[in-house]
């Protein structure tokens, strides 16, 4: 199971997040995530701030409040592959700044988790493999703000010729 946004708010309020196998938050969910009593990221209390350098930290509290599912692959400037243990990888190139105010790019990188791991991808692999597809797609779009997710999707293909030739 492999779930983005709202599907981990359901996951953590159920008592569910540690039945699933990815979790892929950006900080602002790991936050939501970190914090044991937040029913929503809304309500994530102020003391814990959705800064990068707290990335580890806020890995670490989702994993001791159980709010966790068994990798999480935490999207953003840098993608951090994480599990119970801590940091397994991290992703940051190539690194693509018009990407950020695009949305859909989360999406993106959730899809080619599923898409891997449903053909046979172990699990780190696929999530480590898909940060990097889903940046080559991005960079191949030559971004801009106004660029629409579908132009990323659509380089896709080629990504994968890249990664895996």
């Amino acid at each position: 199971l492999i779930a983005d946004a709202g599907f981990m708010y359901a996951a953590k309020m159920s008592g569910q997040a540690n039945s699933y196998d990815v979790f892929t938050p950006d900080i602002g969910e790991l936050a939501f995530l970190a914090d044991e009593t937040a029913p929503h990221p809304f309500y994530t209390r102020g003391f814990i701030f959705h800064e990068e350098n707290r990335v580890p930290e806020l890995i670490a509290m989702a994993y001791r409040y159980n709010n966790a599912a068994r990798y999480l692959m935490v999207k953003g400037e840098q993608d951090v592959l994480a599990d119970a243990t801590g940091i397994l990888e991290t992703i940051s190139a190539p690194m693509v700044p018009a990407l950020e105010p695009i949305g859909g790019t989360g999406d993106i990188l959730t899809g080619v988790v599923a898409a891997l791991t449903g053909i046979g991808h172990e699990i780190p692999a696929a999530c480590r493999d898909a940060s990097k597809i889903s940046r080559m797609a991005g960079e191949l779009s030559n971004p801009n703000p106004g660029t629409q997710v579908m132009e990323i999707i659509r380089k896709i293909p080629e990504s994968l010729a890249l990664l895996y030739p």
